[in-house]
């Protein structure tokens, strides 16, 4: 049997840190517990419905659209533009049911409860009722004192639902920030295929040779 390497993660996730109260798990506190995050979760819609044309002069990034004094220097170029149109209306397909499901998952998040993530919480009743029927409750337990309430221990549950609904409604609204964002830096680089394809497209249009001179050298 081979030797156990050691690693550099903690060996022990689920067992107290040197600061913590033994308990298990991370002891620090949840600083967005509580906190509504709504706000990080932008609406998400896709403005194209069709790629626009190559045939469009491309948009220039220079005040004014005065022409750039930057040329790279390159070799000879060919572009399939059949191909780069039809990754982009694949890509934009695939985008436009991305921010579909994204909108669905953004409205059921702001939907979304932390008062009673495990449900409502059951209206109490008095243990008297409760040993009526049987010898114990539905746990097995013997019964409690006439009087007593909640033993099967439904307000320790709530209160348990309502801490983890605390904590887990702003990790989702992160979460979800995130992904807006992967769809809109997403959608900006097929907004530069796009306008690379212009630009190729424009270059192509002005490569032809010029007419001839009206005086030729030689006659």
């Amino acid at each position: 049997m081979a030797d156990l390497k050691g690693s550099k993660y903690d060996p022990h996730p689920l067992t107290g840190d040197s600061t913590g109260d033994g308990a298990g798990g991370d002891s620090t506190p949840d600083p967005d517990a509580g906190k509504d995050l709504s706000y990080l979760m932008p609406s998400v819609t896709v403005a194209w419905d069709t790629p626009p044309s190559f045939n469009l002069p491309p948009k220039s990034d220079t005040p004014e659209g005065a022409p750039s004094s930057e040329v790279v220097d390159t070799g000879p170029l060919f572009v399939d533009a059949d191909s780069v149109r039809a990754a982009e209306e694949t890509v934009l397909g695939l985008l436009r049911s991305a921010a579909f499901d994204y909108q669905l998952l953004r409205i059921a998040t702001m939907a979304l409860r932390t008062d009673d993530f495990f449900g409502p919480p059951q209206p109490k009743q008095p243990l008297a009722a409760m040993n009526a029927n049987g010898p114990g409750n539905s746990s097995g337990a013997a019964p409690m004192p006439d009087g007593q309430t909640d033993p099967e221990g439904t307000e320790a549950v709530a209160e348990m639902g309502r801490k983890f609904g605390e904590t887990i409604k702003p990790a989702m609204e992160k979460a979800l920030w995130q992904m807006a964002n992967s769809l809109t830096l997403t959608g900006q680089y097929l907004a530069v295929v796009n306008r690379a394809g212009q630009m190729y497209a424009q270059v192509d249009r002005k490569a032809t040779f010029p007419d001839p001179p009206a005086h030729p050298a030689t006659e």
